[in-house]
């Protein structure tokens, strides 16, 4: 089951889900709201979401990611291959 990026009609909170594809259009909120998969303000599936994540291969100590060119930079700082850039 894929992950969704929602966001809710009523309320607008922005949520992650786990849902089946038939389900999408049946998830609601916390509030009782209908959500819908967001984009962030993007124009379709074409478009990368970035969402900050903690790295761990990178250094000895966790680093937080918080954007592919942050990413790059570290990989280059750290003489490393990310395979998020691929």
């Amino acid at each position: 089951m894929p992950t969704y990026h929602l966001k809710c009609k009523k309320c607008t909170k922005i949520f992650d889900m786990f849902a089946r594809i038939e389900d999408v259009d049946k998830i609601k909120c916390e509030c009782g709201g209908d959500a819908e998969v967001w984009f962030g303000g993007l124009k379709g599936f074409a478009n990368y979401i970035w969402k900050p994540y903690w790295e761990e291969n990178i250094t000895h100590q966790p680093v937080l990611v918080e954007s592919k060119k942050h990413l790059k930079e570290l990989c280059k700082k750290h003489d490393v291959i990310a395979h998020r850039l691929d």
